[in-house]
């Protein structure tokens, strides 16, 4: 630590250094003489250079002011150093605020934007919801009509189905109804053609062989598939024949 101080109208300067584990106490003037005290000692050396200097009795009055005179100097200089450390301390503390005011800024600016991005996100997010409830309340609404198609189509062809195997069914029953007309009504007319009182005459007989044959060919039964109606055809010769011969 050095110090500058003025004494009798001239300068000095002075310092306090570490000498073999001791503090020591130089002065020097303007003529380059130093004086050297040891913390302590009452002896003191005087001159340019330690192997030349001289040893004088720093309790003499003049020296004694001179080295008080310098330690009020030194103790300025620390107090100023100090004083200027914390000035420095404050500086750099106050840049130090001064940088964080400017980040702080910058944060609050950009939390500002992120803010309006969220909100932004937040509400295309909300619309895109809609869209999509909107979009799957149309894609069920066309699911359930065509659910709805395709069981009426079942419906109808199970429908048509049925009535094919109705119909199969009822042309099926009057095909057996009319072949067993047909079957009776032959069988009744051959009762009755047998029951007939016939002469012996052979020309006769061949006539009611040649009307039977006859007969069971133009016997038919007429199946209309609309009223489900049996028609007869007219009576044959052999009928004419038979209810004459009656």
């Amino acid at each position: 630590m050095k110090a500058e101080f003025y004494y009798d109208h001239r300068t000095y300067t002075c310092s306090l250094v570490q000498v073999d584990f001791v503090k020591e106490l130089k002065i020097k003037n303007y003529q380059g003489f130093v004086l050297a005290i040891k913390q302590g000692q009452k002896i003191g050396l005087l001159g340019k250079a330690r192997h030349n200097a001289k040893k004088i009795d720093v309790s003499q009055s003049h020296f004694y002011n001179l080295i008080k005179a310098a330690m009020n100097a030194l103790e300025l200089q620390t107090r100023n150093d100090l004083i200027l450390e914390r000035d420095r301390i404050i500086s750099d503390g106050e840049e130090k605020i001064q940088q964080q005011d400017r980040e702080i800024r910058v944060l609050n600016e950009q939390l500002r934007i992120f803010a309006e991005q969220v909100e932004h996100l937040l509400a295309e997010k909300q619309q895109l919801a809609m869209q999509l409830m909107d979009r799957e309340s149309r894609e069920s609404a066309v699911s359930q009509e065509i659910e709805d198609y395709l069981d009426s189509e079942t419906d109808l062809s199970t429908e048509e189905t049925e009535n094919e195997l109705g119909e199969t069914e009822i042309s099926q029953n009057r095909e057996k109804l009319a072949a067993q007309l047909i079957h009776d009504r032959s069988h009744s007319e051959i009762e009755e053609l047998e029951d007939t009182e016939i002469s012996g005459i052979n020309d006769e007989e061949a006539i009611i062989a040649f009307e039977l044959e006859a007969a069971q060919s133009y016997v038919e039964v007429n199946v209309q598939a609309g009223d489900g109606q049996i028609k007869r055809s007219p009576k044959t010769a052999l009928n004419t024949r038979m209810n004459n011969k009656s």
